[in-house]
Formats: structure tokens, C-alpha cells, sequence
């Protein structure tokens, strides 16, 4: 054999084992790199619309969540009915392989306070008694966040539904929508109460004393948001005086009420808040 060739394999050697190497470097770096779930990471994260909301509210938001940011999974969607009765498509698991993510759905989106809390407890027992969820993070658009803090009130020591660990309102009216028009061009039972000074107000308010202490809270409120103000986005603050709470507001003109579930500055407050992403 010539010197030439020899040359060529012992080169061809060397570079064959480097490869070798580089593919097992890479692949251990892969596979240690898909840590498992903390603790926190595995409790699911349920959202709960505002009124007039569907099962569209969320739906962009949890697809970011997924596609894009790589934060979670849907895996479940839990459906209300107007008589309390609950249905379910989909599963949670005990060893989940991403942070689970759950869609909650009110068939009367236009029901009282009172009602959307005991609807909003119904699905929570169903996490408890079917999934055997002891601990659930909980994200509530406008109205949805004044049903959980309801919900949050009415659940006190009971054993019955998961512990919440974090709840995050965003542009959640504490103190009433504050659109001058709203009640005229809006029906339900609902309406009456997020009038600003509503008898459903001031009874959260009064109750404040059992909402659970552990809980820990972030209200996001937006400065373009023409339903709910900035003031009465973060009024939440005096509902939850013996909570850990913070407030952000984004600074953004153009983002609305709604726009504020489509937009990847809130995705961020929320992927920080939750899980430090």
C-alpha cells in the first residue's frame, strides 16, 4: 500500500472517531437536557374565560403556549353546563412529560358571579376526584378572574378541590368594567354584576378574609385596555392583603381587552410568573 493511502485511512480513522464522538456528545447533551418536571411544573394550569367567553378565548394562548414557547400541553378541555353538570374530553397524567395545561368552558357565558364560581368548583372537584389533583395553578381572563377569587372564598379548608398555588388575573375588573356603555350594550346576569359598587363587588370584597393566605398572586393589567382600567385591574390588591402579591401593567395602546390573551408580552408575565421561562 502506498504511503498516500495509508495516509488517506489514517485520516479517514481520525475523523471517524471524532464524528463518533461528537454523536454521542450530542446526544448525551440531548437526553440531559430534557430534565425531569419539577414539583411545580407538574401542576396543571387550568384557565378560566370572562364573559362572553368560549372555548376560542383561550384557544390562541394555549397554542402559543405549546407551539411556540415549548411552556406546556393541553391535554384536557372540561366543559360546564348551565345546570352545574360537568363533562370532560381528554386526560391528565400523574407523571406528565411537559407542565399540563387545562381548559375550563362555561356553556352560559353570561351567568352570575355566583353561579360561574360554583360551576368553577364543580371542575375542580373533577380534577381532584377524577385526576387526583392536589395542587393547580389558575389564570382567569376579566370575569374569570372574579369567578376564581369567588370560587377561592367558597372553597376555603375544603378537601374536596386542589390547593391553588399561583392565580393570575389578567384585566380582571375588581373594581367593576368601567366602559360607561358596557351595561347598554351587554345582557346577563352577569352585567349587573361587574357594574362598578354591585352588590357581588361588595360581598367579594366582605369575604375577603377566606381566600386562602397561600396563595400566591399576579394581576396583569393593560393601559390600552378600554373595558376594564388599569386601576381596577390591580384593585385586586386589597382582596388579597394577606397574599404574595405583584402587579404588571403593560404599557401598550394598541393592545385591547381582549387583545390582551393575544399578545406575547402577557405569554411572557405569565411563562415567568408560573415557571420562571
Amino acid at each position: 500500500m502506498s504511503i498516500n493511502h495509508k495516509h488517506h485511512f489514517l485520516w479517514s480513522g481520525i475523523i471517524l472517531t471524532f464524528f463518533t464522538i461528537y454523536i454521542i456528545f450530542r446526544t448525551t447533551n440531548v437526553q440531559s437536557s430534557e430534565k425531569p418536571l419539577t414539583a411545580e411544573e407538574k401542576y396543571p394550569t387550568v384557565f378560566v374565560h370572562g364573559y362572553k367567553g368560549t372555548y376560542n378565548s383561550f384557544r390562541t394562548m394555549l397554542a402559543r403556549f405549546e407551539d411556540e414557547h415549548g411552556w406546556g400541553q393541553k391535554t384536557l378541555e372540561i366543559y360546564v353546563s348551565e345546570n352545574g353538570s360537568v363533562d370532560y374530553k381528554g386526560f391528565l397524567s400523574t407523571t406528565p412529560a411537559s407542565p399540563p395545561l387545562v381548559q375550563v368552558v362555561f356553556e352560559d357565558n353570561r351567568a352570575s358571579l355566583e353561579k360561574q364560581a360554583i360551576w368553577l368548583e364543580n371542575a375542580m372537584k373533577l380534577l381532584h376526584h377524577q385526576f387526583d389533583i392536589s395542587t393547580v395553578n389558575i389564570i382567569g381572563h376579566s370575569m374569570g378572574g372574579l369567578a376564581t377569587a369567588k370560587y377561592f372564598e367558597n372553597t376555603k379548608d375544603h378537601s374536596f378541590v386542589p390547593k391553588t398555588h399561583k392565580f393570575i388575573s389578567i384585566a380582571t375588573p375588581f373594581q367593576g368594567v368601567t366602559k360607561e356603555s358596557y351595561d347598554q350594550i351587554n345582557t346577563g346576569a352577569a352585567v349587573i354584576d361587574l357594574k362598578p359598587d354591585s352588590r357581588a363587588l361588595k360581598e367579594l370584597y366582605r369575604n375577603r378574609h377566606f381566600i386562602p393566605s397561600h396563595i400566591q398572586v399576579l394581576s396583569i393589567a393593560g393601559s390600552g385596555d378600554d373595558v376594564v382600567n388599569v386601576q381596577s385591574a390591580v384593585a385586586s390588591q386589597s382582596l388579597f392583603e394577606k397574599n404574595h402579591f405583584q402587579s404588571r401593567i403593560v404599557y401598550d395602546p394598541s393592545i385591547s381587552h381582549s387583545g390582551l390573551h393575544e399578545t406575547i408580552k402577557v405569554d411572557r408575565l405569565v411563562g415567568d410568573y408560573l415557571w420562571g421561562k
